[in-house]
């Protein structure tokens, strides 16, 4: 709202000063008035202005309690109060200074002065509003880049189906392990897996389905490791599972990482309950069963680049496939 039509409730018990109030204020604002404190706060709640101004010297509740009730309404507090008055002493104006009024204006009213000082303060009161308005934008753009950004993070380092870390998530968890590894001795493992029975899921029901097989497989690979290790989605069917922090001694990591991938193995051969959504929209369960070929790497106590690891694992896991699928195999 424009200062020029700032709306202003006086509050007065004496005619005569509403009167005079109104010809300093009126053409410039639009007025409302009241003759006590209550009615005041009620005309406020009804229609909450954008200044008052408040008599002091007023029977039953004086104008310093009115200002108490004012302030303890929640749709009131941040509304600016002036103290119009005839108590020109200075205790009275640090007490209605010390409530948190705006100004403090002595009766009788310089017409002039009054005008530019209701003028001054809502124009300032407007200024505050509109640089609150803005640091409220501004802060809500703050939040809304910060999201953009994590989603785009989410979407460059994550599977887009199943929120796994992706293959480039992968290059980075490794590198770390890695690094860790040749700092600590210890041994790490690449579980590399494939679906047995995926493509023929896909064929028969559609890519709705298989993803609904994967977003399992995904639960039940999360739900088989540590919180420490790493499950990764590198597309398709095809999952790596990253074990760090194994045995110093290569062959007790190397049975380690063989335990974790017999757990993946069964949970993943577990039959799958799936919900199909036919035409006529009914649902009807599928029952499916899909077991995976497992392939282990174990890395740490020497050099050897991310592409010879997963070159490895991988090699290991299509020795699986060749041996009957659903089996484990482990490269030295």
């Amino acid at each position: 709202m424009s200062p020029a039509r700032a709306h202003i409730l006086a509050i007065d018990d004496t005619p005569s000063n509403l009167m005079t109030l109104g010809s300093v204020l009126e053409g410039e604002f639009e007025l409302q008035f009241a003759s006590s404190g209550p009615a005041g706060i009620a005309l406020a709640l009804k229609n909450p202005p954008d200044l008052i101004l408040l008599d002091i010297m007023m029977p039953e509740v004086d104008g310093f309690e009115t200002f108490r009730r004012l302030r303890a309404q929640p749709g009131l507090q941040s509304i600016p109060v002036i103290f119009v008055t005839a108590l020109n002493d200075v205790n009275s104006e640090v007490t209605g200074l010390s409530l948190g009024a705006a100004d403090y204006i002595t009766k009788p009213i310089n017409v002039s002065i009054a005008r530019h000082r209701i003028r001054n303060l809502l124009e300032r009161e407007q200024l505050r509003t509109e640089l609150a308005m803005q640091r409220d934008l501004l802060e809500a753009e703050i939040v809304r880049r910060v999201q953009s950004e994590e989603h785009v993070r989410q979407l460059a380092f994550h599977d887009a189906l199943t929120g796994l870390p992706n293959r480039r998530m992968l290059g980075d968890r490794l590198g770390q392990a890695m690094a860790a590894s040749k700092r600590s001795g210890l041994h790490a493992a690449l579980i590399y897996l494939d679906l047995d029975n995926f493509k023929p899921l896909n064929d028969a029901h559609g890519h709705d389905v298989g993803d609904l097989l994967l977003l399992e497989v995904a639960r039940r690979l999360t739900d088989s490791v540590r919180e420490t290790d790493t499950v990764v989605r590198l597309g398709g069917d095809e999952f790596v599972v990253m074990l760090s922090e194994l045995a110093l001694e290569r062959a007790a990591s190397a049975e380690q990482a063989t335990g974790v991938a017999e757990k993946i193995r069964t949970a993943l051969a577990e039959p799958y309950q799936l919900t199909l959504h036919g035409t006529d929209q009914a649902e009807r369960a599928l029952v499916h069963h899909c077991s995976a070929s497992i392939g282990i790497a174990i890395f740490g106590g020497h050099t050897v680049s991310q592409v010879d690891l997963l070159k490895r694992a991988d090699a290991a896991m299509y020795q699986a496939k060749a041996a009957g699928r659903n089996t484990i195999r482990l490269v030295a």
